[in-house]
């Protein structure tokens, strides 16, 4: 874990009130090793963070529960955020409202659910005092999304198991270039297709390896999303583009006359200049909205 305490902000928006980063990851690469018993996907990956984050509220209240009180994506109590904040409080006297400022796409390979999620349960470990080890934050985390753990690990890793167990590394890289194309990809219709690659060769890849490895869903999704398609051949003049995730975005690492990416794919994507972590903002300062 980057830091065992959360960088937490007074709030700009509640009164009296707190708010942490959820930082975006992307996946410098994505191979499929293995299939477990149980359906899970056996994985090894790069994760990196970026400083491109949600904002999530918190205010402490003397009515018992968790109230979320601005939700964009009107998820109830399906909301990972929710879930999470229950999960800490629902067996406490604590009380907590929640306001949700979303800037990352859903559905883009980003991580943003899952990272909602982690900063629920880190920032009200601390705030509220409640002592829970990383660990169990970690176990509360991976109950609610595969990707949830890492961004309570917080350190750009390679990643394996079913994406939760992690090895730090520090990833090349200073800057990427984001596109969304604003199409929404299942990551469980792309995980349960026939055509997925599913036995790519285990082999542990270090910083100075990234060239030999790929994202298996690549291929896969741009067949099945001709808009993705097209936004890969455009950003080919930025660099050498990947899927993150199961997509929809994709992204160039250190790109090339980054400055005419708006005019060149504006027409295709929705585009973001980003600068690269290692570790995640949601324990150092700098985090960007």
């Amino acid at each position: 874990m980057a830091g065992n305490h959360p960088i937490i902000h007074p709030s700009d928006v509640l009164e009296g009130g707190f708010k942490a980063s959820a930082p975006a990851k992307i996946n410098r690469f994505l191979h499929i090793v293995g299939q477990r018993d149980d359906g899970y996907h056996l994985l090894e990956t790069g994760f990196q963070f970026v400083d491109w984050c949600d904002w999530i509220h918190f205010r402490i209240t003397n009515r018992p529960g968790v109230q979320i009180i601005k939700d964009p994506m009107v998820l109830g109590s399906d909301n990972l955020i929710y879930k999470a904040a229950t999960k800490l409080l629902g067996s406490t006297q604590y009380g907590v409202e929640i306001l949700i400022e979303k800037n990352l796409p859903t559905g883009g390979g980003l991580g943003g659910g899952s990272s909602d999620a982690a900063t629920t349960l880190v920032a009200i470990n601390s705030i509220f005092e409640l002592d829970h080890t990383t660990e169990h934050l970690h176990a509360l985390g991976l109950s609610l999304g595969a990707d949830v753990p890492v961004f309570i690990f917080g350190n750009s890793c390679f990643a394996s198991g079913i994406g939760d167990e992690f090895e730090p590394i520090d990833w090349p890289g200073e800057q990427v270039l984001i596109a969304n194309p604003q199409v929404h990809v299942s990551t469980q219709n792309i995980f349960q297709h026939p055509k997925l690659t599913r036995n790519t060769p285990s082999c542990r890849i270090r910083a100075s390896q990234l060239d030999t490895t790929s994202n298996v869903c690549e291929i896969l999704v741009r067949d099945l999303y001709p808009d993705i398609n097209r936004l890969f051949g455009q950003m080919q003049i930025f660099g050498a583009p990947r899927l993150t995730g199961t997509g929809g975005c994709a992204f160039v690492v250190d790109p090339i006359n980054s400055h005419s990416s708006q005019e060149i794919l504006g027409h295709l994507a929705e585009v973001k200049v980003c600068l690269l972590s290692n570790q995640s903002m949601l324990y150092t300062y700098g985090a960007k909205t």
